[in-house]
């Protein structure tokens, strides 16, 4: 609080009240057309790139699961069932497939996505799974803040 006016930091006088100062809407917007739901994940997974350093066959790995969880999601709303089910047997065989990997090789690629804390407890980090909504209309947005300390 600004102690010569009494007002927070953020905030302006206008006609003699307290009204919070306005934040501008995003200037910068760009458009990344995706053709499948795999592309989509893929694409995700690409933008955090540089806060989760994961390899191709990691993001590839990954996207996989994800879209899987989003197909489960459909008809799943429990979301400790969806968790159970995305890394269940039956999801990985399909993820091993589609993916072309051994299984020795998708055991090792598990192991780093553990070490990256990609995967917690048997489960995908909350924090990396987008959320897409069916009332988007094939819209998904993405908001990085950048906090300036200068």
């Amino acid at each position: 609080m600004d102690s010569n006016s009494g007002l927070n930091q953020g905030q302006s006088v206008h006609e003699g009240s307290v009204k919070p100062k306005k934040v501008n809407k995003p200037n910068n917007a760009f458009t990344v057309p995706t053709e499948s739901t795999i592309d989509f994940f893929k694409w995700w997974c690409i933008f955090l790139k540089p806060f989760i350093r994961l390899t191709e066959k990691e993001i590839e790995l990954i996207s996989c699961f994800l879209k899987h969880r989003y197909e489960l999601s459909k008809s799943i709303s429990d979301e400790a069932v969806l968790d159970t089910m995305v890394m269940s047997d039956d999801v990985k065989k399909k993820v091993i497939e589609e993916c072309k990997v051994t299984v020795p090789h998708f055991y090792v690629l598990m192991s780093a996505l553990r070490k990256k804390k990609v995967i917690k407890g048997n489960v995908i980090n909350p924090m990396l799974i987008p959320n897409t909504r069916e009332t988007d209309n094939g819209v998904f947005q993405l908001m990085i803040l950048f906090k300036n300390k200068l």
